[in-house]
């Protein structure tokens, strides 16, 4: 969130329309990044009062530019009272605990603190908007301090599920407790810490899946769910990022509708709309999800995310770019002659809990990638875990046999252009036709993957060729661009032409 005067009108547009809403509401913008540096710089400190204020510094002026924007004069006194306390409160549990890191790289006995510094700016956003909106004669109320059921702090495996149930206690509790009919009810992102903290279990994203826990906790008490909408700053699912196309040159084309599958397999490819595990919940759930533009305030208009199967006459519906992949290559000459390996090997990864998103293999060595987070820090994790598992594959254990590994050869920074869409399975030809256009272009593919399904072909390339390769598919199979069209055509000719007949020359 960054912009209150936004949202304001977003609610008066809502209220004309006789909806009454709960708000989930993120960080501000950038506020988390501040947060995550802020734990970092504590790190070796004596967390003196002094130590605290220094890290949290860039917190601060996020807080105290929202201040001078939106809260003039003698509006600024309550909201400045509210940081200050909160700021406090947080303070004061750093001083006691002085056990904090870097939000993946958790010092035990940190979990709870962490969780309360991570959750400070959902917390403090919340705040913000319920001031905002009060001062401009709304009836609002900030839930704060909302937790998730204490059997989630109980031992044992946490499962999704599991947090879930126990977020949507806590939820539920919360809104309960306001009897009032027609108050705007805001909740802040950040809700159900656990023994390890929440962000390894939910991720960075984690506001979108406690709007999903929101809905389904609205439902489960009762009230007319009509609507669980997703405000972000674009209108909805096109066919392509428009930032990853040239204007003026290639037309995006928006979806009014998509499946919770396709919408999943965007996320699994890179797409940031909607947190993967929001909509893994809501497709668990059957909830439909409505992604709008928070700039245009038209409830209306945008992408649905269906529980349906939605089939259009295209040849697919998205194309998205993921710059952040590494690729690890494992060659066992074994491989070609036994089963077993790529099991072995994918567990692995699995105990270091990183997840694979594409497997390839030519009989004796296999290539895994894994999708590297935004943030640097965060990816620094990532390649640690890559490090140990390095360490770990200098042999494998099979079926009561042991193996050597030949090689491991660990491909840093590429990426992945993928293409989704139910219609991919009733157009055969298409993962060859994109993949000629490509290299006919010279744009190396190193890894091309997909599922029998065919939801999603994904390609591997270098990261420089990433937004050519968006624009390049774009033009040809979606804007249908002529002179690109007849430019790829001759040289596709041409590629054939050196292919035919070479063992004749």
């Amino acid at each position: 969130m960054s912009q209150l005067d936004v949202v304001k009108q977003l609610v008066d547009t809502l209220e004309s329309r006789k909806e009454n809403m709960v708000l989930v509401v993120s960080a501000f913008k950038g506020v988390t990044d501040t947060l995550t540096k802020a734990m970092d710089r504590l790190s070796g400190t004596d967390y003196s009062e002094a130590d605290i204020d220094t890290a949290f510094e860039q917190t601060k002026a996020k807080h105290d530019e929202m201040i001078a924007k939106f809260f003039p004069g003698e509006r600024a006194i309550p909201v400045i009272a509210k940081y200050e306390i909160d700021f406090g409160i947080l303070k004061a549990s750093l001083m006691t605990h002085k056990q904090t890191s870097n939000v993946l790289m958790p010092k035990e006995g940190s979990f709870a603190i962490r969780d309360q510094v991570v959750g400070f700016g959902e917390h403090m956003s919340a705040a913000f908007l319920n001031i905002y909106l009060e001062q401009e004669g709304k009836t609002s109320q900030h839930f704060e301090n909302v937790t998730a059921g204490e059997e989630i702090l109980e031992p044992g495996q946490i499962t999704g599920e599991r947090l879930h149930e126990a977020k949507k206690k806590g939820i539920i509790k919360a809104l309960r407790s306001e009897t009032r009919e027609n108050v705007i009810r805001i909740l802040g992102g950040h809700v159900g810490g656990t023994l390890e903290g929440l962000i390894p279990h939910q991720g960075r994203g984690y506001s979108d899946i406690m709007a999903v826990d929101t809905a389904l906790a609205l439902k489960d008490m009762g009230e007319d769910l009509t609507a669980t909408r997703f405000w972000k700053d674009v209108d909805g699912y096109y066919t392509a990022n428009p930032k990853d196309l040239e204007e003026g040159k290639n037309t995006p084309i928006l979806h009014r509708d998509i499946s919770n599958d396709e919408a999943l397999e965007n996320a699994s490819a890179g797409s940031g709309l909607i947190n993967v595990g929001a909509l893994a919940l809501a497709a668990e759930h059957k909830l439909p999800l409505h992604v709008r533009n928070i700039n245009k305030f038209d409830p209306d208009f945008g992408t649905n995310v269906t529980t349906g199967e939605t089939v259009t006459n295209h040849l697919f519906k998205t194309i998205v770019s993921n710059p952040r992949i590494d690729a690890i290559t494992v060659k066992l000459s074994k491989m070609a002659d036994q089963d077993g390996f790529a099991a072995a090997i994918a567990a692995v990864f699995g105990e270091y809990g990183l997840s694979i998103d594409q497997i390839g293999t030519d009989g004796t060595s296999m290539t895994f990638t894994t999708v590297l987070p935004k943030d640097k820090a965060d990816q620094e994790v990532c390649r640690e875990k890559i490090r140990k598992i390095e360490d770990d594959l200098n042999t494998i254990d099979i079926k009561g046999g042991r193996y050597e590994i030949d090689q491991f050869n660990w491909h840093k920074e590429k990426a992945t252009v993928s293409v989704t869409g139910n219609e991919l399975i009733k157009n055969p030809g298409v993962l060859g036709s994109i993949y000629s256009t490509l290299t006919a272009s010279g744009i190396d593919i190193h890894l091309v993957s997909h599922s029998i399904l065919k939801r999603r072909f994904s390609f591997l390339i270098d990261p420089k060729k990433c937004k050519e390769a968006v624009r390049l598919i774009h033009s040809v199979y979606v804007d249908d661009d002529q002179a690109v069209i007849a430019e790829i055509d001759t040289k596709k000719a041409a590629q054939e032409q050196r292919m035919r007949g070479t063992f004749k020359k």
